[in-house]
């Protein structure tokens, strides 16, 4: 059974302090531009994370020339090995949440459920991300932010992002 972190993004609260958890895990050093989890905001005011939800049929893996991706036996998360990554970017445009980003080095990297235990859940202060079993192909979560704002706003009966 795939596990993925899902976010309530009713509960964000823009805080980003789940970016700051993730680059500290990741890189070892506060820098939210290299986290693998991103706070979009989108008129008026959403707070939209977006993250890997780890599709069991993940187009990423099939878009990559040099295999480097691949599912995690033991986590089930989908892996990207950087040392065999060129940077072509054919993930980033695969990816139907716009997850996976290249770094500066040119290499793709995207979130990993930190081996099982995602530092942005554990930090999250609002309870917005959530680390569970999901039955069923997780790619229905598989959103871009402003896909996800549009969605909230009719929710919200809120004004199209000020269109």
């Amino acid at each position: 059974m795939t596990r993925a972190v899902i976010v309530d993004y009713k509960l964000c609260s823009g805080c980003r302090l789940c970016e700051i958890a993730c680059s500290l895990e990741k890189e070892k050093n506060i820098s939210p531009v290299n986290s693998r989890i991103k706070v979009y905001q989108i008129p008026p005011g959403l707070d939209i994370p977006i993250l890997c939800v780890q599709c069991d049929r993940a187009p990423c893996i099939n878009s990559c020339p040099q295999k480097a991706i691949e599912k995690d036996k033991e986590t089930n998360a989908v892996i990207i090995h950087e040392n065999e990554c060129i940077g072509c970017g054919l993930c980033v445009n695969a990816c139907p949440a716009n997850a996976i980003f290249l770094t500066s080095e040119k290499k793709a990297v995207k979130c990993d459920l930190c081996g099982g235990e995602p530092k942005c859940v554990e930090i999250c202060p609002t309870n917005a991300l959530s680390y569970v079993n999901v039955p069923f192909d997780t790619r229905v979560f598989a959103k871009k932010p402003e896909e996800i704002a549009e969605e909230l706003c009719e929710l919200l009966g809120t004004a199209n992002r000020g269109e």
